[in-house]
């Protein structure tokens, strides 16, 4: 049957931070012995960026390959030097693009007992991090492969972007044993390609929405957080 739990599950670029984690990767790898690797990492995709900007491939289309190959430049890093990155993301480049309303209300959830859930295409261990500093223990994104303990630069399978967004969260829950109510939880993102995510729950909110995003939740009425 349904469960009884009431969940409210946040994305994390662009909804609880105006940053985008990938950036803050480039930035420490930059200064970390990877700049070449950042470069390529970055030109890799530059095809997906114009042909994203000229509205040829879904944002999905253009987001999978980013999240697929974040952490490939930090190849053979031991789980300390990963950890170092981590927490310098986490608590130096996030920090001062918090949306201040979004943590709020994520907060809010928190005191009232819901259980809180950030949903990403960023790495997990990258992702409990950022959760430790919001208190926020359950985090669904793709897990990173190590071999004889050091990254291999391997993104594991499944990615978790557009409808797996809302089926790895579904199968996440089952795992740790929640029994969730969809209907009554909520639901925080910016992009379109949040969608099957939002559609996840019964209350969705479009936090500083992309265009597309934007036109939908007023089409469904759905409330929309831009601090405005």
């Amino acid at each position: 049957g349904a469960g009884h739990m009431i969940a409210a599950f946040f994305d994390v670029d662009g909804t609880l931070y105006s940053g985008r984690v990938w950036c803050g990767l480039m930035d420490y790898w930059k200064t970390h012995g990877r700049r070449l690797d950042a470069q390529l990492y970055y030109l890799r995709f530059m095809p997906h960026y114009i042909a994203r900007k000229l509205k040829l491939i879904s944002e999905e289309h253009f987001r999978a390959p980013w999240a697929e190959h974040l952490a490939w430049p930090m190849r053979g890093w031991t789980k300390a030097q990963a950890q170092a990155c981590f927490d310098w993301v986490a608590c130096e480049y996030l920090e001062p693009l918090r949306h201040e309303d979004i943590i709020a209300r994520l907060h809010e959830h928190q005191s009232q007992g819901h259980v809180v859930v950030l949903v990403s295409s960023g790495l997990s261990p990258l992702l409990a991090t950022i959760g430790a500093t919001l208190s926020v223990e359950h985090i669904v994104g793709p897990q990173v492969e190590w071999r004889d303990g050091r990254l291999t630069g391997r993104t594991l399978p499944p990615l978790v972007i557009g409808e797996r967004k809302a089926s790895v969260t579904r199968q996440r829950l089952r795992d740790w044993g929640l029994e969730v109510d969809l209907a009554g939880s909520f639901a925080y993102a910016d992009s379109i390609s949040d969608l099957p995510l939002l559609e996840l729950v019964g209350h969705p909110t479009a936090v500083y929405p992309d265009e597309q995003l934007a036109v939908l939740a007023r089409e469904r009425g759905w409330p929309v957080l831009n601090g405005g």
